[in-house]
C-alpha cells in the first residue's frame, strides 16, 4: 500500500483516468475538475494530486485544485484513508474540507479534526444523478439560448442569487463572481431559458466535461418566477444539448435536504446512482 503524490494534472490522469471513467458520472467532480484542468479552464493554486495503490494496483485517487477548496477523494479503504491523511501531517499540507461517498468521507473527517484540533460542518449533502434519455415536461416552454456578454448583469444577478441560496452562510465576493461568469462565458457553457417576451426566465450551467458526460450546474430560477416548470425545462434542454453534442449522458449533483429538485430531476429522467458528502472543517470552539 503506498500514497503516490504528482507534480501536475497530466501525471495524476495517466495514472488515474482508467479507474475513474469505470464509474464516470460518480466520479466526474474529480475527473471533470482534472480535464479543466489540464485543457486550462481552471488555474490552480496550490493543487494536490494523488494516486494511491494496493498490490502495485491503482485504486483512488485524490485532488485538490485551490487551498481553500476542499479535498477530493475516490472511495477507498480505511488503512489507505490513514496513509493519505499521515501524508498530508508529514507534509504540513492543511486542508479547508474533504469531498467524497458518506463512509470514506466521515471517517477522513474524524481522523482529521482529532488531529488537527478542528471541529466541522456539513457544506452539502449530495445526491448523484445520471441521464441518458431526456423526458421533456408536459408543459414545456422557452428556448435556450448560450449566454453572452449581453446578457452580463442578469446571469451575475443569478449567479449571486444561486450562492446565496445554496450557501447562505458563506460571504458573495464580487470579484469571485465576476471570475466565474468570465469563464463560463469564455467557455460558452453557461445557458439561458427566455420566454416568447425574450425575457431571462431561468438558468443552468454545462460546468464540467468528461469522456462520456457532461455535468449540470448553477440551476437557478428567480423566486418571483418559480413553481412554473422552468428549472425543469432549462435542464431538460441543456441535457438534451449534452447528449446531442455526442455525450452519452449527463449528471448533476443536488442537495439531498432540497426534495423539490431532488424530485422534479428524476420527473425529467435523471436516475440516482450515489451520494456523498462535502465536510468543512473549522477552529473548534474553546
Amino acid at each position: 500500500m503506498k500514497i503516490v503524490k504528482h507534480d501536475n494534472v497530466s501525471d495524476f490522469l495517466s495514472n488515474n483516468e482508467e479507474l475513474l471513467v469505470k464509474k464516470e458520472s460518480f466520479h466526474n467532480l474529480i475527473l471533470g475538475l482534472a480535464y479543466n484542468i489540464r485543457d486550462k479552464k481552471v488555474e490552480p493554486t496550490a493543487p494536490l494530486y494523488y494516486s494511491i495503490e494496493m498490490n502495485g494496483e491503482i485504486i483512488g485517487g485524490a485532488l485538490r485544485s485551490h487551498h481553500d477548496k476542499p479535498l477530493i477523494i475516490t472511495e477507498i479503504p480505511f488503512e489507505l484513508v490513514d496513509l493519505l491523511i499521515k501524508d498530508l501531517i508529514d507534509k504540513k499540507i492543511d486542508i479547508e474540507g474533504v469531498v467524497t461517498e458518506e463512509k470514506t468521507a466521515i471517517y477522513f473527517r474524524d481522523k482529521w479534526i482529532n488531529l488537527k484540533n478542528l471541529d466541522y460542518k456539513i457544506n452539502l449533502h449530495l445526491g448523484v444523478y445520471e441521464c441518458s434519455n431526456v423526458i421533456f415536461p408536459k408543459n414545456i416552454s422557452g428556448e435556450l439560448i448560450e449566454g453572452t456578454q449581453d446578457h452580463q448583469t442578469i446571469i451575475k444577478s443569478f449567479i449571486i442569487g444561486f450562492f446565496q441560496e445554496c450557501f447562505p452562510h458563506q460571504p458573495v465576493v464580487n470579484e469571485d463572481i465576476e471570475k466565474m461568469m468570465g469563464l463560463f462565458l469564455k467557455n460558452k457553457s453557461l445557458f439561458l431559458l427566455k420566454n416568447s417576451n425574450n425575457e431571462i426566465i431561468s438558468m443552468a450551467a454545462n460546468t464540467r466535461s468528461t469522456i462520456n458526460g457532461g455535468t449540470i450546474s448553477l440551476v437557478y430560477t428567480p423566486p418571483e418566477l418559480r413553481g412554473l416548470g422552468y428549472a425543469s425545462c432549462v435542464v431538460a434542454f441543456l441535457s438534451e444539448k449534452i447528449l446531442k453534442s455526442g455525450k452519452k449522458f449527463s449528471c448533476l449533483f443536488t442537495d439531498l435536504t432540497n426534495p423539490t429538485s431532488n424530485s422534479i430531476y428524476q420527473k425529467i429522467g435523471y436516475v440516482k446512482i450515489g451520494q456523498n458528502i462535502h465536510f468543512d472543517f473549522i477552529k473548534r470552539k474553546i
